[in-house]
C-alpha cells in the first residue's frame, strides 16, 4: 500500500460516515481508528521533510511566518514538493485489518484490500 491510497481510503471513509447511526458507519469509525497510526506516521515523515527544507536564518535558527508556518527559499520550496511528491508514493508495511462480524460494511467496496473477512463487489463504472 501507498500513503496516496492510504488517503484516498480515508477520503471514502469520511465521505460515508454521515450521521454515524448505521451499524456500517460505526464500524469506519472503528477502521479509520485502526488506520491513525499509518497516518501519524506519514505525519511525521512530511514534518520532517519540512522541517528539512525549511529556510533558516545566519545563526541556524528557522525562520516561519506570522501564522508560524515555515518559510521556504523558492529552490528549498521546489525540493520539498518533489521530497513530498515522493513520500506520497511511497509503500509502507501494511496490516490488514480482520474483519470478524462484516455486517453492514457490505456497501463499503472502498475498503476492499484494506480489510479481511469478506468479499466486495466494486459498484459497475458509469460513463459521464
Amino acid at each position: 500500500m501507498t500513503y496516496a491510497e492510504l488517503f484516498v481510503l480515508v477520503q471514502n471513509i469520511k465521505l460515508n460516515l454521515g450521521d454515524q447511526t448505521t451499524k456500517g458507519q460505526k464500524k469506519l469509525i472503528k477502521i479509520y481508528e485502526k488506520l491513525k497510526p499509518y497516518l501519524d506516521e506519514y505525519q511525521a515523515q512530511i514534518d520532517e521533510v519540512r522541517l528539512e527544507h525549511a529556510s533558516v536564518d545566519d545563526k541556524g535558527n528557522v525562520i516561519v511566518d506570522d501564522k508560524g508556518n515555515y518559510k521556504y527559499s523558492k529552490e528549498e520550496l521546489k525540493k520539498f514538493n518533489k521530497a513530498f511528491k515522493e513520500l506520497e508514493s511511497k509503500s509502507f508495511e501494511y496490516k490488514v485489518i480482520e474483519i470478524l462480524n462484516p455486517q453492514g460494511l457490505e456497501p463499503y467496496w472502498f475498503l476492499s484490500g484494506w480489510v479481511s473477512g469478506m468479499e466486495f463487489e466494486k459498484p459497475e463504472e458509469i460513463e459521464i
